[in-house]
């Protein structure tokens, strides 16, 4: 493979059953893209925590007991983004690791190649949600760390003058709940669409291999959470 195929990814978007069915017909020529389209997701993903390490709280939010071991980054170090990014790389090869190993013994799929390129090109959709969902953090961050602290930290703020001065934070918090809801359901239906298409299985099916994939997952990627 020489190049993306465009065309392809686009109906991974609008027509997953077809894309994925070529895909796993055809693993041997799509397998490097996937495998592309996983390290770029994983690379953007770094995106979505760089606000956290480039815009720090202001050190007054550090002058209270019991805040005193808490590093003025917070929430996030200088290694937040490369763990990020570590992350999401093991998450995705452990995942499919996970999706051919019990697949198969479920009757599924017995060519490990073909489950890695279906499930590698769901991060096809990863990509511009992930920038979506990290430039509303940077917004919703650069609100919250451009508000002088001496106001939020005020004793005789009243409620009115709080939400006056965090309105536009709540407000990219609100949107991040429901773009970040949105795209969960969107890349679960689009998910289960790719399981049953490597491995033939119903929808119930394929959920439940969703759920016991993502909770093992979840446990193997602990390590790299602590930043």
């Amino acid at each position: 493979m020489s190049s993306f195929d465009l065309g392809l990814i686009i109906r991974v978007f609008i027509s997953p059953n077809s894309a994925f069915l070529e895909i796993r017909d055809n693993e041997e020529k799509y397998f490097a893209q996937a495998i592309a389209l996983l390290i770029i997701s994983s690379v953007i993903g770094g995106l979505a925590v760089l606000p956290f390490v480039i815009m720090p709280l202001d050190d007054a939010y550090f002058e209270f007991e019991g805040t005193e071991e808490i590093d003025n980054t917070f929430p996030l170090g200088d290694s937040a983004v490369p763990l990020s990014i570590t992350s999401s790389l093991l998450s995705g090869f452990v995942s499919a690791i996970l999706y051919y190993f019990i697949g198969k013994n479920l009757d599924g799929n017995t060519n490990w190649k073909k489950v890695f390129s279906v499930y590698f090109h769901v991060h096809a959709l990863v990509i511009p949600i992930t920038i979506i969902i990290a430039i509303l953090i940077f917004l919703m961050w650069g609100s919250f760390t451009s508000i002088e602290p001496s106001l939020l930290l005020d004793p005789n703020i009243d409620d009115e003058d709080a939400f006056s001065l965090m309105g536009s934070f709540i407000g990219y918090v609100a949107l991040l709940a429901i773009f970040g809801i949105g795209f969960a359901i969107w890349i679960l239906i689009i998910t289960i669409k790719a399981i049953k298409t490597v491995h033939g299985f119903g929808t119930g099916k394929a959920f439940g291999l969703i759920i016991l994939v993502a909770i093992i997952t979840s446990f193997v990627s602990v390590p790299f959470s602590f930043v």
